[in-house]
């Protein structure tokens, strides 16, 4: 499976409290992305391409990190800052086969589910695309409507349309398509406060008739690490001083 992974974000927030950034704030001692990239290494025949900020590579060798945690992987130096996850993924556009399935998931973010189940689920399913999603109303996420048969009729971010958050992981049948929704949505401007997201690439699909399912998780199975706050809450689970914090 191929999984592009865009990390040229701003990530402003962690500069406090985190001094190498939130792609290598710790968590039992290892980065977030060792973390992200275990969960999904764990894939049959995984390929890794992660677009990093020049910044991140320079100051701190964040290149070098991933090449260490996946020798096959590709890293693509982001010069400057884009407008966007989806742009953000589009400098890759090189090392996309067009022609295979693709994952556009996030580096800040862990599924406590079988991911790979979950893939095959849609393949088998015959979707175009899909996405997983769990049950939130906070305008932070993005989110997908579905119709009476559970298929994704409109897709929006940060506006909930629904009750279906997505969980930040995107599944393409083909990378093509992923490309060609993604140019769409930017040739039309559809942007949010000046960026422009993968999730709203899916309404581009909905338009060429494209089947796109979701799989449903609980809300407690996905891990937001995206903040200084999250990246905590996340080491406190997994110690066990939330549990004992409630008891």
């Amino acid at each position: 499976m191929n999984f592009l992974i865009p990390m040229a974000g701003p990530d402003e927030a962690f500069k406090d409290s985190f001094a190498f950034g939130k792609s290598l704030a710790e968590i039992e001692q290892r980065p977030v992305i060792e973390h992200v990239v275990e969960r999904l290494s764990a894939l049959p025949e995984a390929k890794f391409v992660f677009v990093i900020r020049k910044e991140d590579a320079r100051r701190n060798h964040l290149d070098t990190v991933l090449k260490l945690l996946s020798p096959s992987c590709t890293v693509i130096i982001a010069e400057s800052q884009t407008a966007g996850a989806a742009c953000t993924a589009l400098l890759a556009i090189e090392h996309i086969d067009p022609h295979a399935p693709l994952v556009i998931t996030n580096g800040d973010q862990l599924i406590d589910v079988d991911v790979g189940m979950i893939l095959a689920s849609f393949y088998s399913r015959q979707l175009d695309a899909g996405v997983i999603v769990f049950d939130a109303v906070h305008p932070r996420w993005s989110y997908v409507r579905v119709d009476s048969q559970g298929n994704v009729v409109e897709a929006a971010e940060k506006r909930p349309i629904s009750r279906n958050a997505t969980a930040g992981f995107y599944y393409f049948k083909t990378g093509s398509s992923f490309i060609t929704a993604a140019q769409q949505m930017i040739l039309k401007d559809d942007h949010v406060g000046g960026a422009f997201y993968v999730c709203p690439c899916l309404n581009q699909l909905i338009l060429s008739n494209a089947r796109i399912g979701t799989h449903v998780i609980p809300r407690s199975s996905y891990h937001s690490l995206a903040t200084p706050r999250g990246v905590d809450s996340y080491q406190e689970l997994i110690s066990g001083r939330g549990v004992e914090a409630d008891s």
